[in-house]
């Protein structure tokens, strides 16, 4: 608690969490209201990590993590677990098998916490292949905790940003719809309309038929029209293949 404003904090705060379970990733970042995610700090027990991760995240990945769509979601701090938060399809979506696949992510919690300027502080904190999922008894004890772990992750990236030379004023980031339109009208020449771009992020998150209409208000029999729209349009038959014609965002 003595070391939340100075350079010690992060190797502080790793070692007390690690003392009483095990993960393979330690990260902190700042969903600001500008968009872009700011990683503050990271620790990989795998260097060869250090190649994609989290560098290929803060490139665009971001805008299809769960953790990063679920902070404007959260009424208050707490803890959250990926599973508990992904889309019904995530696991089986293109992003999971093109990003989270070549991290190795086996499991995830999250910590998230709002500060006041309006940011969202994060911890991630992972286990990759071979060191098996959490277990029940360990999310009991950082759910116990959740409040002690999110006010000093809160009040760390405040002392941060409080520390930063003051940002100039920016627009708000673009939805992430408005970035598919805009992106498949210059490269494929294909207009979608404000409702199928919509959709079609839903589908890029891993969202099925009926989570995405749960998620816009409508009909699964209405977002299924969109979805066989949006294919009609772009000439394609799959998510795979809608990932790969947006991956430059990702």
């Amino acid at each position: 608690m003595a070391h939340t404003a100075d350079s010690t904090f992060f190797g502080h705060f790793r070692n007390l969490l690690r003392a009483r379970l095990k993960f393979d990733t330690f990260l902190i970042l700042r969903f600001g209201p500008e968009g872009r995610p700011e990683a503050h700090d990271y620790w990989l027990a795998d260097p060869s990590l250090r190649r994609k991760y989290p560098d290929q995240y803060l490139d665009g990945a971001y805008r299809l993590d769960p953790f990063f769509r679920h902070r404007d979601q959260v009424a208050a701090d707490g803890m959250f677990r990926l599973a508990d938060i992904a889309p019904d399809r995530f696991f089986a979506g293109e992003y999971y098998l093109q990003y989270y696949q070549q991290t190795r992510i086996r499991d995830e919690v999250g910590f998230l916490a709002r500060t006041a300027d309006g940011s969202v502080a994060h911890l991630s904190m992972s286990r990759l292949d071979g060191s098996g999922s959490y277990r029940r008894r360990e999310l009991q004890c950082l759910r116990h905790f959740s409040p002690l772990i999110s006010e000093l992750l809160r009040q760390y990236v405040s002392s941060r940003a409080s520390g930063q030379v003051a940002r100039p004023v920016t627009r708000a980031p673009r939805p992430l719809e408005e970035l598919i339109r805009a992106h498949l009208r210059s490269t494929r020449a294909t207009s979608l309309t404000p409702r199928e771009a919509q959709v079609s992020a839903l589908i890029l998150q891993g969202h099925s038929n009926l989570s995405a209409a749960f998620a816009l208000g409508i009909s699964r029999e209405t977002a299924k029209v969109h979805r066989r729209n949006i294919y009609r349009k772009l000439m394609i038959s799959s998510q795979a293949e809608l990932f790969a014609l947006l991956t430059d965002l990702f």
